[in-house]
């Protein structure tokens, strides 16, 4: 018993000593209640902390800044591969059932989960809201489908089969949305006003995901391993990591990660990447950043928490 203090007791003086020194945050595997995911696909924070994230079998959960809870659509047919959180502890998730036919769910406290019938829609890959509650759902055959909250109708403001749409991020006046073609392509464009400008392309493969700042300058993740940033209407390439990368979040202090296969995690500046340690070796489907030092990642069938 003696070795045991002797041996804990220099231990305990330094993290004593050590406890106002300020650590790195870092990212760990952080398991959802009920255990395992089954195929977690997005994940999404709001203004004010909150974060949803979803998945295949139509599977949901909710973290309301002090724990997560387990909000099951009950749509187990649906596939979920985008989400937004909304005011009062709303969302809106987007993706597929096993027809492939697109499908627009919403959440609501007091109601819980409906869904919204769209005639004809494609598969729906990413659901973004926008300020003042305008939502826009973008997805296969080019779709832009956009919410005007004062009509309460959803509306199909431009397609093209040739396109696939994966990802949208609403700023404070205009959204940008990113994908590609059947080639391999990438293309970005911007909606302003409820109106779709004509996309433009890109020689680094087709867009995965997109972050708008505040500032108005963008990042844009290929899926190829391009990592890119859009300031003034120029296209730059910041890094050419060269591997499969799914998910991208930035915050305006300049933080920005990406991640995707293999559990595989960079962090990204103007001056170019490292990797850093994820905790997994699953792969990373999306991130969610809350700030510079604080965030959540989507992977398989866990959850990563960076803090």
């Amino acid at each position: 018993m003696k070795k045991l203090l002797l041996l804990t007791t220099p231990v305990f003086l330094i993290a004593t000593a050590c406890s106002d020194i300020w650590l790195e945050p870092f990212w760990s595997e952080y398991e959802l209640p009920g255990g395992p995911a089954q195929e977690l696909r997005d994940i999404a924070a709001g203004p004010t902390g909150e974060v949803w994230v979803v998945g295949r079998g139509g599977e949901a959960w909710y973290y309301d800044e002090e724990s997560w809870v387990n909000k099951n659509s009950c749509f187990n047919y649906y596939e979920l591969t985008g989400v937004t959180p909304d005011e009062g502890g709303c969302c809106w998730a987007v993706g597929a059932d096993d027809q492939e036919n697109g499908r627009i769910l919403r959440y609501d406290p007091d109601d819980g989960w409906s869904e919204i019938e769209l005639d004809g829609a494609a598969f729906l890959a990413d659901v973004e809201r926008e300020p003042g509650g305008k939502v826009i759902a973008v997805g296969s055959g080019g779709e832009v489908w956009r919410l005007e909250p004062s009509r309460g109708d959803w509306e199909l403001i431009y397609e093209n089969d040739a396109l696939l749409w994966r990802a949208v991020s609403a700023g404070a006046d205009r959204s940008l949305v990113v994908g590609g073609d059947e080639d391999g392509k990438g293309f970005y464009a911007w909606i302003v006003n409820g109106e779709m400008e004509d996309p433009r392309t890109c020689d680094c493969g087709r867009m995965e995901d997109a972050k708008l700042l505040d500032s108005g300058d963008a990042w844009l993740l290929a899926v190829d391993g391009a990592v890119l940033y859009l300031s003034d209407g120029e296209l730059t390439t910041v890094a050419e990591i060269g591997c499969s990368l799914f998910g991208l979040d930035a915050v305006d202090d300049g933080t920005c990660f990406t991640g995707g296969v293999g559990g595989l995690l960079y962090r990204v500046d103007a001056d170019g990447y490292e990797q850093v340690e994820s905790g997994t070796t699953q792969n990373i489907h999306e991130i969610a950043l809350l700030s510079g030092t604080e965030g959540w990642a989507a992977a398989q069938t866990t959850l990563l928490e960076y803090r």
